[in-house]
């Protein structure tokens, strides 16, 4: 493994300060996190990467990480026009593309409505399909919320403890945590289904599925190499959501393999 620079760096983007983290020296490669991660999420994966040609760029999206929140509910086209404005003030004229759950939702968006045209583009565990679908957990939730409500008083202790176990095991858990705020940016980010917008990819793209995610189902890393033509997949057995921190070795030799071609 290479030696690497680290950078912590700060710029306002229309008013919010947005820190950022930039590591390695080549082609620019900007990663896009999932919902209630942030760029020191992807430390296992900048050890794996940085040292390999590229210029790792790793924003903490608003409202997470170091980066102040949104003033106003923002939904998934918000976020883009704000990444989009931040590739312009650091002058990000070429670049590769990586989003990671609700980062997948922004880079889906950034280019099929906002034409932003990277050289390549990466998929990993991206949550773009928002269709309601009960998986065994989330029935589990719904019945213990059920049992929950009939035998324990709101107002008890037992209650809070019982209510967070619920949303662990609905993996709802981001909007538990979430404050006032967030928590309106996200129902607002998961009413959006972007399903549609798939076939609208035109540029090479991998898609990365952790093979036992629960959270957005290896079906969906299915449905995007069905929709998106110029596409190839990577399916990471005995994966979940976060491939890139359980699996990083293979996961950054699959994107290098892939930006290499």
């Amino acid at each position: 493994m290479e030696l690497f620079e680290l950078k912590e760096n700060k710029i306002n983007i229309n008013g919010i300060d947005l820190y950022y983290k930039t590591a390695g020296e080549g082609k620019p490669f900007l990663i896009l996190h999932g919902w209630g991660g942030s760029s020191y999420s992807w430390m296992r994966f900048i050890d794996e990467m940085a040292g390999k040609g590229f210029k790792l760029i790793i924003p903490d999206l608003p409202g997470f990480g170091k980066t102040e929140m949104p003033k106003s509910i923002w939904g998934v086209g918000e976020y883009a026009d704000f990444i989009i404005a931040f590739i312009k003030k650091i002058d990000l004229s070429y670049f590769y593309l990586l989003g990671h759950s609700f980062g997948g939702g922004i880079a889906l968006k950034m280019v099929t409505e906002k034409n932003v045209k990277p050289l390549k583009l990466i998929f990993c565990d991206a949550a773009i399909v928002r269709e309601e679908r009960l998986n065994l957990r989330q029935r589990i939730s719904k019945f213990l919320a059920r049992t929950g409500a009939k035998i324990i008083s709101e107002n008890s202790r037992v209650y809070g403890f019982f209510e967070k176990i619920a949303y662990k095991i609905s993996g709802t858990y981001d909007y538990y945590r979430a404050n006032p705020l967030m928590k309106e940016i996200f129902k607002k980010v998961v009413s959006e289904d972007l399903t549609h917008l798939l076939p609208k990819v035109d540029m090479p793209c991998l898609i990365i599925w952790g093979e036992k995610d629960q959270i957005t189902p290896v079906e969906d890393g299915i449905l995007f190499q069905q929709e998106i033509d110029d596409s190839e997949i990577k399916i990471i057995k005995g994966a979940r959501h976060n491939p890139y921190k359980t699996d990083s070795v293979e996961v950054s030799e699959s994107i290098i393999k892939f930006l290499n071609k």
